[in-house]
């Protein structure tokens, strides 16, 4: 699998062979997971993986993928249609695949892409982005507000995140044509049932500092939240979860406070790294994300077929 590998300098997106061995190790007896191989001459030359539970099934990244003496393109299409046949028979109603590439080398997915678009496959939500940077190179001038304050308090109730994340992502016409595809932040339900798992641990550590209100003459102006991504493989990542600045606020440096300061937290906690996904068309946050020291990093591409 190491010609599969497109991040070949990211710390926190790659993959190495150990982390891949690792992980098929532990799902391979599980139910509900398919290993696929074609073989040539005796030799495995190409492989495809599966999940599947109930109607929904997700393939495994950059597969199916193969060698290029197996002809490359022709066996990678018949590991998927004989994956997607295998599903079907099972009752699945749908797969998703998410394909995640550099974000300034598309070629190394263009292969892949076209096999999935060949297949039926079709974006079900809007493509996305994620940026990272090393906590090191964090900029120290974007605290300096003497007009903001942190409530360490207020972020600790879901009910009062779940609120605040509506407000942020859902309250204008221009917001909603960004975010209305997610329901974890424009469907008050939703957000509230996503913030207590969250807060439970579920996606890795989420510290009580990690939440943060912003405050502009005492009254909430935007908030940021944050968890861990533990591996034995990786360094240790922040992942910048919810960040939202209520539209009345906007332009007045909260958003970069509110990032400043979750930053000292991380480095607190041993944090490297940080990383943060978004839309690909929410252009002024990653404008303000690359201003607090980020770098797009990986493109991301939502894929679906529907049996």
């Amino acid at each position: 699998m190491r010609n599969f590998y497109w991040y070949k300098d990211s710390p926190v997106f790659d993959w190495n062979k150990f982390e891949e061995l690792d992980e098929m190790e532990r799902e391979f007896t599980n139910p509900g997971r398919v290993f696929l191989e074609a073989h040539q001459e005796g030799e495995t030359v190409g492989i495809c993986g599966l999940r599947y539970r109930g109607k929904e099934a997700v393939l495994r990244r950059w597969e199916p993928a193969a060698l290029e003496i197996a002809n490359k393109r022709e066996t990678e299409q018949a590991l998927l249609r004989y994956g997607l046949n295998y599903l079907s028979k099972r009752g699945v109603g749908w797969v998703k695949i998410l394909v995640k590439y550099p974000f300034h080398d598309r070629s190394v997915a263009n292969n892949l892409l076209a096999i999935y678009r060949n297949a039926g496959f079709e974006r079900y939500e809007p493509d996305g982005v994620d940026l990272i940077m090393r906590l090191d190179n964090a900029p120290d001038s974007m605290r300096d507000r003497a007009n903001i304050t942190i409530d360490p308090h207020l972020g600790m109730d879901s009910e009062n995140l779940a609120k605040y994340v509506i407000r942020a992502y859902a309250s204008t016409p221009e917001d909603k044509e960004i975010h209305g595809h997610d329901a974890s932040v424009s469907d008050y339900d939703t957000a509230l049932a996503s913030f207590d798992s969250i807060r439970r641990g579920r996606l890795g550590p989420s510290p009580s500092e990690f939440w943060k209100v912003a405050l502009i003459d005492n009254k909430p102006a935007g908030f940021i939240g944050a968890f861990i991504r533990e591996s034995d493989f990786k360094p240790m990542t922040g992942i910048l979860g919810p960040l939202g600045v209520f539209p009345e606020y906007r332009r007045l440096g909260i958003g970069l406070y509110l990032i400043s300061e979750l930053f000292k937290s991380l480095k607190d906690y041993g944090c490297e790294y940080t990383a943060v996904g978004t839309p690909a068309a929410n252009k002024n946050a990653i404008a303000m994300y690359e201003k607090a020291g980020y770098e797009l990093n990986c493109y991301l591409v939502h894929l679906e077929k529907v049996f």
